[in-house]
């Protein structure tokens, strides 16, 4: 008899109670099987637990320059290398084309061998995302695999060639380097109209010139080649109009 009462007990618990218990167990079981997939696609920021890249986050009073960042994020980027794993490099340079007149835009340039939406070049992208794709107060572009960064031959590169420079090549490691090797011959040349000419973060020149015709103002704008003590250096050239200040 109590056999009986405990069999009737059974089949009259609500079969929506059965039904959320079995649903649940079964849900339990995809999300174990589905988690490993889902783990595939979801990104990470490629900089979390890194030790390396706590400078990352750091705040400071005094802003870094281009410089003193590349330095300090080299390490970090060397860590997150190894663990993506790929191949991660820092550099100086121009991120993005800038409209006719207007002075180059300059930041960190981030070449990898990362094909573009792989895992870890989301997840190296949702960590840059996360810091408003800046590093140390500067503007990061990511170069994929084969990627090139925006760059132009300046029109200062022609000039170059007319300067009279000393029989013994001088080493050039800075753009201050550059000014006082070329500055002269540079604010000589009638074509350039160049009015003042100084030395920015690494190797870039910042120069003004009088030059009215925005297309002009533009053409300045790009890369020299010079040969150095240790072969050819390359320098950017960031141009301003005779109204924008020098930074």
């Amino acid at each position: 008899m109590i056999n009986l009462f405990l069999a009737f007990a059974t089949l009259a618990v609500p079969a929506f109670s059965q039904t959320s218990e079995t649903l649940a167990a079964r849900a339990g079981r995809f999300e174990l099987a589905l988690d490993p997939a889902v783990q595939a696609f979801a990104s990470e920021d490629a900089f979390a637990g890194v030790g390396e890249c706590g400078v990352l986050d750091i705040k400071t009073l005094r802003p870094f320059s281009l410089d003193e960042a590349s330095a300090l994020i080299a390490p970090c980027l060397a860590a997150v290398a190894r663990k993506l794993p790929a191949k991660l490099e820092i550099q100086i340079g121009r991120i993005s084309a800038t409209p006719p007149g207007e002075p180059a835009k300059t930041g960190l340039i981030l070449k990898t061998d990362l094909s573009a939406g792989g895992k870890a070049h989301r997840d190296l992208m949702a960590g840059l995302s996360r810091r408003e794709n800046r590093l140390l107060g500067h503007a990061v572009r990511v170069l994929t695999r084969g990627e090139a960064a925006p760059a132009s031959v300046s029109s200062v590169q022609a000039a170059l060639a007319q300067c009279i420079l000393p029989t013994v090549v001088r080493d050039l490691k800075t753009g201050d380097d550059f000014v006082k090797i070329y500055g002269r011959c540079l604010t000589r040349n009638a074509d350039l109209k160049i009015t003042e000419i100084r030395a920015g973060p690494g190797l870039t020149v910042n120069l003004k010139t009088n030059h009215s015709n925005n297309a002009s103002v533009d053409a300045l704008n790009g890369f020299v080649t010079v040969n150095a003590g240790k072969g050819p250096v390359s320098v950017m050239i960031v141009a301003y109009s005779a109204q924008i200040a020098l930074p």
